[in-house]
């Protein structure tokens, strides 16, 4: 829109040139210039750009060639040819209307030149005058174009990096950003990596719909926004899966963390649109380390045990939190010869915890039941983390479904 509003406004203000002269046809035909501009806004306005450049583009060129008719060369007037074929080179059509339209400008900006024999004759300082405001107006169109499209394409460059790096549906990072993100993080110190999954989730999207589970997706991504701590990053790895990047060397405390987002979840039921009311459940396998020199090599390593312990947890039972501390490659034999029935006997370096009262340092705790003992709560039941009997459960929709 700003080119026309541009173009419009150097017609208006060709006024005072064109009033330097005796004869009244460059005016009139200056004013058709006018009509036929506000015409290609309205047409831009409706969406038809490629008609709406080609009726500001063309005109404008007609006009130069018929003044260059009649007031001769040296005026500058040829100016307007090449700014035509300018604005027909970077309009959106294809690339083969854009050679043809320009081939045609261009052959009729060279038989004018030929045809140029001075119908009217002015003052050499009229020309002189005429020739310094085309080339100033051409230059500035050009230029300002040019910048316009160097701006324009800097923002498209910024929204195609903003929508690289987060995701379109719940607006967490990406998994590119994931991949930026972790390395930073571990080149300036330790990094827990906290890899989260909703459990049963393709049961809720088999019987309620995708459109539901896109709703937990979003709601799930605002709770865990709102227990995370502003230096942490939360990543959609893709489908159900997200993982939490937070900056710590604290096991503890990161463990805390992982039991606090746990609650978050399965505290309170989920609110869907249909009016149903959804309790939802997340596993969560948590893995520590850094800081690194070689920051690309070892996430990849925390991201595979955090998942590995993210799978035992499922294996487990579900809603639940497990730690992994120590190196992946022992982790990962150990943990696949882990069997549910062994969850009392496990060794050192993974632990399996319920929700309970702990918390990130930094974050205000949560209270949970307890028998005033100081033990971790055990998993909650269906009855513990709804007061409603008519609130179904993931786990419900998935033995339903089978």
């Amino acid at each position: 829109m700003w080119i026309y509003i541009s173009a419009l406004g150097c017609q208006l203000g060709y006024f005072a040139l064109l009033g330097l002269q005796p004869y009244p046809q460059p005016v009139v035909i200056n004013v058709i210039g006018v009509l036929l501009n506000v015409l290609a806004i309205m047409f831009h306005r409706k969406g038809y750009m490629n008609s709406a450049l080609l009726l500001l583009v063309v005109p404008m060129s007609a006009k130069a060639a018929w003044w260059e008719y009649q007031f001769g060369a040296e005026g500058g007037f040829e100016y307007f040819h090449i700014v035509a074929i300018f604005f027909i080179c970077i309009a959106s059509l294809s690339r083969i209307q854009r050679l043809l339209f320009s081939g045609v400008l261009l052959l009729f900006y060279i038989g004018a030149q030929y045809l140029t024999s001075p119908v009217y004759i002015v003052s050499y300082e009229f020309m002189s005058l005429a020739s310094v405001v085309n080339l100033v107006i051409s230059v500035t169109f050009i230029a300002v174009v040019a910048v316009q499209i160097g701006w324009e394409a800097e923002q498209r460059e910024k929204r195609y990096r903003r929508d690289l790096r987060h995701d379109q549906l719940t607006g967490a990072l990406s998994r590119f950003a994931l991949l930026e993100e972790g390395p930073r993080l571990l080149s300036r110190g330790g990094l827990g990596v906290l890899m989260i999954d909703v459990d049963h989730f393709k049961a809720i999207n088999d019987t309620q719909g995708h459109a539901i589970g896109d709703e937990v997706l979003i709601e799930l991504t605002q709770r865990l926004r709102h227990h995370l701590r502003g230096s942490d990053q939360l990543c959609r790895q893709g489908g159900e899966e997200f993982v939490a990047l937070c900056p710590t060397e604290d096991r503890e405390g990161l463990q805390h963390a992982a039991e606090r987002l746990l609650l978050s979840i399965n505290s309170r039921a989920f609110t869907l649109s249909n009016g149903q009311l959804l309790r939802v459940t997340i596993s969560i396998g948590v893995a520590q380390g850094g800081p690194a020199a070689c920051a690309e090599s070892l996430l990849p390593d925390l991201l595979q045990r955090a998942d590995q312990a993210m799978y035992r947890a499922k294996r487990e039972g579900r809603n639940r939190v497990v730690t992994v501390w120590d190196t992946p490659d022992h982790v990962a034999a150990s943990l696949d010869q882990i069997e549910p029935s062994d969850h009392d006997h496990r060794p050192d370096h993974g632990h399996s915890h319920s929700h309970d009262s702990l918390a990130m340092p930094g974050m205000p705790p949560l209270d949970t039941p307890g028998d005033g003992s100081g033990e971790a709560a055990s998993t909650p039941s269906r009855s513990d983390v709804s007061h409603h009997d008519d609130v179904q459960t993931a786990d419900e929709v998935y033995q339903w479904k089978r």
